[in-house]
């Protein structure tokens, strides 16, 4: 019964640290990584080929990654929540395999690396700093996930922009418009489509596995 109740605690307790017997070892974690960087190499690379489009026109020739709906983000940002530091790594080392898939440069997919950190780690910190519960279980998770959402991805949107206008120079202040709304766009369609769903649903057994990193390592 203790346990049913420890796996069942508030989110205000939920992410107190556990005794070391509680802990994974870094081996999982590491396996745990790998898996993010696969999944995430798969669906990004199948959003970043299956929309990228602007003005009917395929975006891979710009050899920019961004798209109108990236699976990816989940990744990153479930991910962080959920792993911590070790999410927030492989939401960093992905998009390098997923950009590659649509023929973007080294040198831009290294430019996005701030983007794609600010979006795998900004939900997952606030989640921490405000004892919010990884299974949506008040309005308050769910609104407060939107609005990590929300931030995390338009800074994501605004580096992007940056680095594609004045880092690359791969588009022009004409095009800003389509590549800001592409990327902040395509991250919160898919962020809505997938981030409740597998925190709502998901959340109770990473806990009950002990599988949640309630720090940022362990």
């Amino acid at each position: 019964m203790g346990e049913i109740n420890k796996n069942n605690c508030p989110g205000d307790q939920l992410w107190e640290s556990s005794s070391h017997g509680e802990n994974r070892s870094m081996w999982f974690y590491l396996v745990v990584m790998s898996i993010l960087i696969i999944v995430g190499f798969i669906v990004g690379g199948f959003g970043s080929i299956s929309f990228s489009i602007v003005n009917n026109e395929p975006m891979i020739s710009l050899g920019s990654g961004v798209n109108y709906f990236w699976p990816g983000i989940t990744v990153q940002q479930v991910g962080g929540i959920w792993f911590g530091g070790w999410g927030i790594l492989a939401g960093v080392i992905f998009p390098f395999f997923s950009n590659a898939v649509t023929q973007t440069p080294f040198a831009i997919s290294f430019a996005y690396l701030p983007a794609n950190f600010i979006q795998s780690f900004l939900p997952a910190f606030i989640f921490r700093r405000m004892n919010l519960d990884p299974r949506l279980q008040s309005e308050v998770d769910y609104f407060r996930l939107f609005i990590s959402m929300f931030f995390a991805n338009l800074l994501g949107a605004l580096w992007s922009v940056f680095t594609l206008i004045y880092i690359s120079g791969t588009i022009t202040w004409v095009d800003a418009t389509d590549y800001f709304f592409g990327w902040f766009g395509g991250n919160m369609l898919a962020g809505v489509v997938f981030n409740f769903v597998l925190l709502k649903s998901l959340s109770q057994w990473i806990i009950t596995t002990r599988s949640l990193v309630k720090k940022w390592w362990k």
